[in-house]
């Protein structure tokens, strides 16, 4: 994740904003929003360099992808020699022409996923398997899974029998969805230290059955849970000294006003975005932010571009599958609302 990241020409400037599906649903979508004008000798069937850097989209998933039909309508007006995809699904889930509306999602599982639990170090290891399988095209140079902005340590979760390996400082926690650089990716494939720290003492609390999040009802306050996914990669890169060459800013929208409703037993989750919600309206709202605002810790991410002011090009997340048509529907109104 550098600061200044290189252009991916047509592909780049097609993301507008993405839509996402993140966890608990265990799924990543994304929405093609914009299409910037292009000239006619720059269209999608023109050979080109076969030697160009491809962008290497990475897919967490348990089985079914409800957004499928938002990721065709993404790729099938991309060249397919600017990105790759690849899909950890749970073991034994194969993407045929049977189970999928997206072409580009058949047969791209990967062929040695594990079985992923919520707040267990699988989820990490999940994504050091779609790393480690992406890594092997060398014209992979940028890897997506979407990430938050890392954030300063938090006490609350840090595990004291690991400051053998991880110093207490270096302590980081953010979300799991990132973008990296090669460089990075291959820091996080290869690491043998910190990841083993993880599974042994970061782990979720597991709560009895008859537990309530009422101190008074229950007698003590709610314990807290340690999610590798949310520390593991910020953290690592603490350990090994590329924070300064991270950008931090977040990378999603995610709504969380009535969060409080959505809180269950294994944490908090983002409103989920139903078919009312996904108007030409909510695109507009999202593509429009050019900083984030982070109330509780008092602070705004300002989105640059070699220290530019530029769009966020946020993604968003969690749209149900109904949300997803009405927002393909949407992209032919918002196209015609956007001045040529």
């Amino acid at each position: 994740m550098k600061k200044r990241t290189r252009g991916y020409s047509r592909l780049r400037w097609r993301i507008g904003v993405y839509m996402f599906l993140g966890l608990p649903l265990v799924i990543v979508a994304m929405l093609k929003l914009r299409s910037w004008d292009v000239c006619d000798e720059v269209k999608q069937h023109q050979i080109s360099d076969p030697f160009k850097p491809k962008l290497a989209f990475l897919f967490l998933a348990r089985h079914f992808m409800p957004l499928d039909i938002l990721w065709e309508h993404f790729f099938e007006e991309s060249r397919e020699n600017e990105f790759s995809i690849y899909i950890h699904a749970r073991p034994g889930y194969s993407y045929t022409e049977e189970n999928t509306m997206c072409r580009f999602f058949v047969d791209r599982q990967l062929k040695n996923p594990t079985q992923v639990v919520w707040g267990e170090a699988t989820m990490i290891q999940a994504e050091r398997l779609l790393l480690t399988e992406a890594l092997k095209e060398p014209l992979n140079d940028r890897f997506l899974l979407i990430s938050d902005s890392f954030i300063d340590y938090s006490d609350k979760q840090y595990n004291d029998d690991m400051k053998a390996v991880i110093p207490h400082e270096n302590w980081r926690k953010g979300s799991q969805w990132f973008t990296l650089t090669r460089k990075h990716a291959e820091a996080v494939a290869a690491d043998s230290t910190v990841f083993p720290m993880f599974v042994q003492y970061c782990k979720k609390v597991v709560l009895p059955d008859n537990w309530t999040s009422d101190p008074v009802k229950n007698g003590t306050k709610m314990p807290h849970n340690c999610i590798p996914d949310e520390h593991y990669i910020q953290t690592l890169f603490a350990m090994k000294d590329l924070e300064r060459e991270t950008e931090r800013r977040t990378l999603t929208y995610s709504r969380w006003e009535n969060h409080v409703k959505n809180k269950g037993r294994e944490g908090w989750h983002p409103v989920t975005f139903t078919f009312q919600d996904s108007t030409l309206e909510t695109i507009k709202y999202i593509q429009a932010f050019r900083n984030i605002r982070y109330e509780t810790e008092s602070r705004t991410e300002w989105c640059k571009v070699a220290g530019k002011e530029r769009p966020c090009f946020l993604f968003a997340r969690k749209f149900t599958r109904a949300a997803g048509f009405r927002l393909l529907d949407q992209v032919t109104k918002y196209e015609k609302a956007v001045p040529s």
